[in-house]
C-alpha cells in the first residue's frame, strides 16, 4: 500500500509538472473531518462543539494513514472541535502542529441548526418552500446562502494561496464538506447551482494543485480504507 501511495504521488507531482511548466505549485489535500453524530441522523448543522463518533475516530486515522504518505509540508485546520479531532492523527503521524486559519466554518444554517430537511418541511413548510424554490441563493432563516458560502470560501482560499508561507507547499487542510464542495465550485469554474452535485463523504480527500491562474483537480472523495 505504501509503494502505491508512493507511485500516486510521483504521477500526481509529473501531472503536476506538464501541466504548469516552470509554474510555482501549491497543492492542497482537502480532508473532510470524519463522522458524527450528526452525520448519522442526517442532521443540518454547523455547530464547532460537535464531536466525532467511533466510527469518525477510525476515519480520521485511517485519513492519517493515507495523508502521511504524501508527506505534506504543512497542515491546516479550522476551529471546530470535529474538525481539531480529525487533524490529531496527522499531526501526531508527522510530528506537525496544524495550523488554525480563519473563513473556513462550515455553511452556518441559522434556526435550522440540529434539524432534518423532513421535520423543516413537515413542520415549517413555508420557510422551505421558500428556501428550496432557490437553494443557492435562498438563505435558512437567520443563515447564509450556499452563494454567501462560496463567496465567503473562495475570498478565504485566496487569502490562504497568497500567503508567502504556503506557496509552493504541499498543505493538508482538514475541513468540512460545504468548505470542499465550494472549492471544487472555484476551481472547475463550475455553475454554483451544482454546489449540491458533488458528494464530499466524512473522512474522506480530495487533491488541487493551484498555479498562479489556473486549478488541477487531481481527485476528489476518496475514501482510505478504515
Amino acid at each position: 500500500m505504501a509503494l502505491n501511495h508512493q507511485l500516486l504521488q510521483q504521477n500526481g507531482q509529473t501531472m503536476s509538472e506538464e501541466l504548469h511548466p516552470l509554474e510555482e505549485i501549491t497543492s492542497i489535500f482537502f480532508v473532510r473531518h470524519g463522522h458524527t453524530p450528526a452525520t448519522e441522523m442526517g442532521l443540518l448543522y454547523s455547530d464547532p462543539k460537535l464531536e466525532l463518533t467511533t466510527k469518525g475516530i477510525s476515519q480520521a486515522a485511517a485519513a492519517a494513514h493515507y495523508i502521511c504518505c504524501l508527506s505534506p509540508d504543512v497542515i491546516v485546520r479550522g476551529s471546530a472541535v470535529r474538525v481539531a479531532q480529525s487533524a490529531a492523527p496527522i499531526e501526531e503521524l508527522l510530528n506537525k502542529k496544524a495550523h488554525i486559519v480563519d473563513g473556513f466554518e462550515e455553511w452556518q444554517v441559522g434556526d435550522w441548526e440540529g434539524r432534518t430537511y423532513l421535520d423543516i418541511k413537515k413542520n415549517d413548510p413555508d420557510q422551505y418552500h421558500a428556501w428550496s424554490a432557490d437553494p443557492i441563493n435562498n438563505r435558512p432563516p437567520n443563515g447564509e446562502s450556499i452563494a454567501d458560502l462560496c463567496s465567503r470560501i473562495g475570498e478565504a482560499l485566496q487569502a490562504l494561496l497568497a500567503n508567502k508561507d504556503y506557496a509552493g507547499k504541499k498543505i493538508c487542510m482538514v475541513t468540512h464538506s460545504g468548505i470542499i464542495r465550494s472549492v471544487l465550485v472555484h476551481a472547475l469554474g463550475m455553475p454554483v447551482n451544482n454546489f449540491w452535485r458533488l458528494s464530499i463523504p466524512t473522512g474522506s480527500i480530495s487533491r488541487i494543485d493551484y498555479s498562479q491562474n489556473f486549478a488541477t483537480v487531481h481527485f476528489t472523495s476518496n475514501r482510505p480504507v478504515t
